[in-house]
């Protein structure tokens, strides 16, 4: 009992806590928020906000938040943010959550396909594919019902359902990318920057796509506000930090795993905020999705 707690690595534990809680706590706080906010518009505060909080971070710990890759993480973080997660707001417009959640679920599968580094690690692994295969029935189970309501002929849903994809893609792409290139020391500085071009990118977009001639900011209530905040502060600032040290430390496709339990916690806190009720097939789906994250953690592949 001594040896397996001692093997236990507390970092990486509360690592994956946070991306799999706090990460899975969000759908709740951005459907808040787009309810009185434009949703690029919110993402583009939400990113500001988590990047002047890591900026200051930088200044009281006396480490300096300028250095040569500035411009370098601002452009990724553009990227990352908008495309890959700003986007996935704009499309909860015109799809179900429960569709929407499925869709996400595809993430590990696109990290195997943009991690080429670790490709034929992953190939000879059964334990991964099974995990991976799990988890997509896992989520299929959990959101059964809502898949069935939320289908529809119109052909935004399918555009959207892209959009979702594709912002997968760009997240993984993003990710790997990063995690190529990632200097431990620089962490909080890269997540700063990141979440700033983010925040330039997103307001850029929000001045095209978003409805802001029929928004006041009058209409914002202090409860989305704090729905901003809590996503800034415990999203981006925490929980995507977290992220990045796991890319560090565990191969890409098992980090992805979060996207299998962040829906279980949506629906937790469906139950216990909205009065929801858990049917079997989704406590069904919660339990297979726990089997799968948990044999996703025992992958080991060796990190390049």
């Amino acid at each position: 009992m001594t040896d397996w707690i001692k093997s236990l690595n507390i970092k990486v534990i509360l690592a994956f806590g946070a991306v799999y809680i706090i990460w899975g706590t969000t759908y709740l706080a951005i459907k808040i928020g787009i309810a009185e906010m434009p949703p690029f518009l919110m993402a583009s505060f939400r990113y500001f906000i988590g990047g002047m909080v890591l900026i200051g971070l930088c200044l009281i710990r006396n480490k300096q938040p300028l250095n040569k890759e500035v411009w370098q993480n601002m452009v990724l973080g553009g990227f990352m943010l908008t495309l890959g997660q700003g986007t996935l707001f704009w499309a909860e417009q015109h799809i179900s959550s429960g569709l929407t959640a499925v869709l996400v679920s595809t993430l590990p599968i696109f990290y195997i396909l943009v991690d080429r580094k670790n490709w034929k690690g992953y190939f000879n692994s059964k334990l991964t594919i099974v995990s991976i295969l799990l988890g997509l029935i896992g989520i299929l189970a959990l959101f059964k019902d809502q898949l069935v309501v939320g289908a529809s002929k119109d052909p935004l849903t399918i555009i959207a359902s892209l959009v979702v994809l594709s912002s997968c893609l760009s997240w993984a792409i993003g990710s790997i990318y990063y995690k190529n290139r990632a200097s431990p020391e620089r962490l909080f500085h890269d997540v700063a920057w990141q979440l700033i071009g983010g925040s330039i990118a997103c307001i850029l977009v929000s001045l095209v796509a978003d409805p802001l001639a029929t928004f006041s900011f009058d209409q914002v209530s202090l409860k989305t506000w704090g729905a901003i905040v809590y996503l800034a502060i415990a999203g981006s600032v925490i929980a995507f930090t977290a992220s990045y040290y796991l890319l560090s430390v565990r191969p890409p496709a098992v980090v992805g795993t979060y996207a299998y339990v962040n829906p279980i916690i949506a629906v937790i806190l469906g139950v216990l905020v909205a009065e929801e009720v858990i049917t079997w097939s989704q406590f069904v789906g919660i339990l297979i999705i726990l089997l799968a994250a948990y044999l996703s953690n025992r992958v080991k592949l060796k990190n390049k």
